[in-house]
């Protein structure tokens, strides 16, 4: 997470900017100080909480939308709020109950990180993300190629895992469906519990020997096996291994007067392309903690006050994956970053068992 300002503030400062976020979080509108007077557990009189709040707009927590208004948390509000105020709320048995329950259900792993994105999205409000285990460690059980056109090929693959993905590839000349069986026979007989890296490796290696050497269906092989796993596939994660759910309903309740701004972070929010970005660094961190990151703007202008955070959890094979939420700063951190994590503990523990 960005580091907030270099400021220290004192321990009522502190219960103050607690105190306002929460209640801004609840109600959603700027919070004044008779309002805060009202919630704030020691009996301080408005006009001293106008001070402190002051004190803590001055500081870069607080800002005032309007001069009339009272004050909303800024990122670097929230950001402390999350690193130095924050206690994760523990989240109830029926909570846990509810996530195991619908989670165990799928059997199937596609089916299952799906239903994740969509679990996110429904038990937080947000947007709920899923990011795929790379495909370039997943291990081959099976690989088909159907003929569309002349130049285009549809490719299936299967992990050892479970996970399917499909490819769209444009090849010199797509040979005859009965010679891509074929192919995919071979492959599957001489390659099946190889990683797609390794495969590719073997695959180049056939590559530069002398092409004389090969029958039709070696140079069938070696063709398809190159062409469709390229080196942009194995060393950057695909957009199409994305589950993303919950765009409209996060849509609908964003309260943004400026049409333009929220027709770029629409647009974004339909993107796989944009959210990948969006994730990328925060699968770079360490520790098994979640991954928190208030303030979008180095990745997106527009949504610098938005939230994302990711946890990681790994297949059966090690294959590390990661599931999160996306959404407008004002979320209840504490319960959402316990459900973040519960729930990538249980798609490790339900992945190892495929």
């Amino acid at each position: 997470m960005p580091d907030e300002p270099a400021v220290t503030i004192d321990n009522r400062a502190r219960a103050v900017l607690r105190g306002l976020i929460r209640e801004y979080v609840c109600c959603g509108q700027p919070v004044g100080s008779r309002r805060l007077a009202k919630v704030y557990p020691e009996k301080l009189s408005p006009a001293t909480l106008r001070n402190v709040m002051a004190d803590l707009e001055e500081a870069g927590f607080l800002e005032q939308p309007h001069v009339s208004a009272g004050r909303v948390p800024t990122p670097a509000g929230y950001r402390y709020y999350v690193n130095s105020l924050m206690r994760r709320r523990q989240l109830s048995q029926e909570e846990l109950g509810t996530i195991r329950q619908a989670l165990e259900q799928e059997r199937d792993p596609e089916a299952l990180m799906d239903r994740t994105s969509r679990l996110l999205a429904s038990q937080t409000n947000s947007i709920g993300i899923v990011l795929a285990p790379s495909l370039s460690k997943s291990v081959l059980w099976h690989i088909e190629f159907l003929r569309l056109a002349r130049d285009r090929l549809l490719v299936i693959l299967v992990s050892q895992s479970g996970l399917v993905q499909h490819r769209l590839v444009t090849v010199p000349e797509t040979p005859p469906q009965a010679e891509l069986d074929e192919a995919s026979r071979y492959l599957i007989e001489h390659f099946r519990g190889l990683t797609l890296l390794e495969i590719r490796t073997r695959l180049q290696q056939m590559m530069r020997q002398d092409q004389t050497t090969y029958d039709r269906l070696l140079r069938n092989v070696v063709l398809l096996g190159t062409t469709t796993l390229p080196d942009e596939l194995l060393e950057k994660e695909d957009p199409t291994q994305i589950y993303v759910d919950g765009a409209s309903r996060v849509a609908q309740r964003l309260d943004d007067p400026d049409i333009y701004r929220l027709a770029s972070i629409l647009q974004t929010l339909e993107e796989k392309r944009r959210i990948l970005e969006i994730l990328s660094y925060c699968l770079q961190s360490e520790g098994k903690e979640p991954f928190v990151t208030i303030g979008l703007e180095k990745c997106v202008p527009e949504m610098n006050q938005w939230t994302v955070i990711v946890a990681r959890f790994q297949s059966e094979q090690g294959n590390q994956g990661a599931v999160g939420v996306l959404g407008p700063a004002r979320m209840e951190y504490d319960r959402t970053i316990s459900l973040v994590d519960y729930v990538a503990q249980t798609v490790n523990s339900l992945m190892g068992r495929n």
